[in-house]
């Protein structure tokens, strides 16, 4: 992520804003579906950082795409950011908002890494399991890695809890190295 401080300063102005008028809920979604948009459009992130399209011509667009499908707040700041020329940034502004977003609420991200994929009521298990225990809000993601061979690896922030068959096996190849 671009944690540049133009990047932080636009985040935490628009976070800020979100706050002040109570609508963080709003913004979050508007954020998630002009991150959505970046993502899966490269024209439309490739039209962004463009500096050969005329601030006109993105405002027209950006107006077109935007007004009436997000919250007024969110449009003033795209028009803002177009008027300023850094629309280039506005992908990583979003992840930076949304970082905010999680601390402001403290939602911790947690990545939970096993050998094969798990059922969404046993994820639902693990989720609440690790709230519980943490007592913490989390956000959890799974991921697959075969090379773990079975159990899994938690990791929350800068924790991390490896109960991996791979991790076992390579602490009884060390011992037997060493003994």
């Amino acid at each position: 992520m671009n944690d540049s401080l133009v990047t932080v300063r636009y985040a935490k102005a628009l976070h800020q804003l979100a706050i002040e008028e109570g609508k963080q809920d709003i913004i979050k979604k508007d954020v998630t579906g002009i991150l959505a948009t970046i993502t899966k459009s490269t024209e439309f992130s490739d039209f962004l950082e463009s500096p050969l399209i005329k601030t006109g011509k993105k405002s027209e667009v950006i107006k077109s795409m935007f007004k009436g499908n997000i919250n007024e707040l969110t449009y003033r700041f795209l028009e803002l950011l177009i008027k300023n020329k850094r629309e280039g940034l506005l992908k990583f502004i979003c992840l930076y908002y949304f970082k905010l977003h999680k601390e402001e609420q403290g939602i911790q991200e947690a990545l939970l890494t096993t050998s094969v994929p798990l059922s969404e009521n046993y994820k639902k298990s693990i989720h609440n399991y690790i709230s519980q225990k943490f007592k913490v809000k989390i956000e959890l993601e799974d991921k697959v890695d075969p090379s773990i061979i079975g159990g899994f690896v938690l990791r929350i922030e800068d924790k991390q809890v490896n109960a991996s068959l791979r991790a076992q096996l390579n602490k009884i190849k060390q011992e037997l190295i060493n003994s």
